[in-house]
């Protein structure tokens, strides 16, 4: 894909705070809490971020912004357009976002060619997966099971082997979801590493983090969970660390 940043080179953000850039707002009632988790995270860490909204339906990717971003954090919403997978969707399963895609996947695809630490949730991880070449379930067989209030939760496991296992500290944990699709064939130089109990995939990982930026990609909602869960606040925390250095990286570059 050719990707419209180009244009110049990362530069730091003012003051010394760390910049994170939220991917896109859909305008719904969940959105801020994407925000107030990352927030609540960086106090709990002692850091100071800024975090800001890369591009919503009636405002287009502020460029200048994206050059910034020390971390991305790419939101939920929206289905992934069936086209980007393979898919006809002609039982009209998929209730995409026009416009949408193409911006995300501009915005991946510089922050990956900058190596810019990506923490993916929900619709992210599955955006993620079909940029690398993977597919989706246009629309899961149970997918009530996976449609779940914030209060509630449901198990996954996760590989003993994978970076989620090392950062979580467990081998099952809970976590809240709401979602009708899920990833299908991981993409090119991704692994599945965390499933719920029906073989739902809830999480993907590169296969071989080396030469490539830091990353988390999830199905479930850690920014509607407790940061005390470990799903959900270890997550968190490894990201802005990731953040962190790859700024400190670069200021000294």
């Amino acid at each position: 894909m050719t990707t419209s940043v180009s244009r110049g080179t990362w530069e730091p953000a003012r003051g010394g705070r760390l910049l994170i850039g939220l991917s896109y707002s859909q305008g719904t009632a969940k959105y801020p809490l994407y925000r107030e988790a990352l927030h609540a995270a960086a106090d709990a860490a002692g850091l100071s971020i800024d975090v800001e909204w890369l591009a919503e339906p009636a405002r287009q990717v502020d460029w200048d912004q994206l050059r910034r971003i020390d971390g991305l954090l790419l939101t939920g919403g929206a289905d992934v357009e069936p086209a980007r997978y393979g898919l006809v969707d002609n039982g009209g399963l998929c209730r995409t976002f026009p416009g949408r895609d193409a911006v995300e996947l501009e915005i991946i695809e510089a922050a990956f060619a900058r190596s810019i630490p990506i923490f993916a949730i929900c619709r992210g991880m599955q955006l993620v997966n079909v940029w690398r070449g993977g597919t989706l379930i246009p629309n899961l067989p149970r997918a009530v099971d996976h449609q779940l209030p914030d209060a509630e939760r449901h198990p996954v496991r996760i590989e003993p082997d994978s970076q989620l296992a090392r950062l979580c500290g467990s081998a099952t944990a809970g976590v809240t979801s709401i979602h009708h699709q899920a990833v299908d064939r991981p993409g090119d130089g991704l692994r599945i590493v965390a499933t719920a109990s029906d073989g739902v995939v809830e999480a993907v990982e590169w296969a071989d983090p080396s030469g490539k930026p830091w990353l988390v990609a999830v199905q479930w909602h850690p920014e509607r969970m407790s940061l005390d869960e470990p799903l959900a606040g270890p997550l968190y925390e490894a990201f802005l660390a990731a953040v962190r250095s790859g700024a400190a990286v670069r200021a000294s570059g």
